[in-house]
């Protein structure tokens, strides 16, 4: 029984990762000049978690970015901002489970909390990333200049990466929700049979 509950988990994670991979390489909000792009495969992987559990989900994004960069790399963007990426979402989503992994179930206004709090950890997190290792590499690797946007490193991280990343929680925790909160009672009954 045991085997057969953890063969279905890594189905389950298999098939969620190919989806959100897909949905990863077709971004449907390209800002800021395209350089940031907003995609919806985080859903998927929201899904994931509320049917597995936080270590689930962590491996459904490693999954899916690693099938993004071998199958649909490219270049310098992706070996820069994919790390981002990953650690983008699974500070996102950590916290959106840190509140929402209650007793009681998935409740709204927990979820509102988790994607407040997650959306400006995750915000934090990206301004310092992109301060001490995305800035430079991209400007070392991939001929980015700051300068040619006539910006310094602090005006890109509040004119650009802020307001970048508060928008992408926003939306992400409002697409999330309108998916996550029909399917929460068959999310739970799955969930349950996923722990057998």
């Amino acid at each position: 029984m045991y085997q057969a509950s953890k063969t279905r988990r890594l189905i389950l994670i298999a098939i969620l990762a190919a989806i959100s991979t897909v949905l990863m390489i077709f971004p449907v909000i390209p800002m800021f000049g395209g350089f940031m792009k907003l995609d919806f495969s985080i859903v998927i992987v929201l899904i994931g978690m509320y049917l597995l559990n936080l270590k689930g989900a962590l491996i459904i994004l490693l999954l899916r970015s690693v099938l993004k960069v071998l199958l649909f790399n490219s270049g310098v963007s992706d070996w820069v901002g994919m790390p981002m990426n990953i650690v983008a979402m699974a500070v996102f989503i950590s916290v959106i489970w840190f509140f929402t992994n209650k007793d009681q179930g998935l409740r709204v206004k927990n979820y509102v909390i988790g994607t407040v709090f997650g959306t400006l950890a995750m915000t934090g997190a990206m301004a310092l990333l992109n301060w001490v290792y995305a800035i430079p590499l991209y400007q070392k690797f991939a001929n980015f200049s700051l300068q040619a946007v006539g910006l310094n490193l602090r005006q890109w991280i509040i004119a650009m990466v802020l307001p970048f990343n508060l928008i992408q929680g926003f939306v992400l925790a409002i697409v999330s929700g309108l998916v996550i909160f029909p399917l929460a009672s068959y999310l739970a009954q799955q969930q349950l049979r996923f722990k057998k």
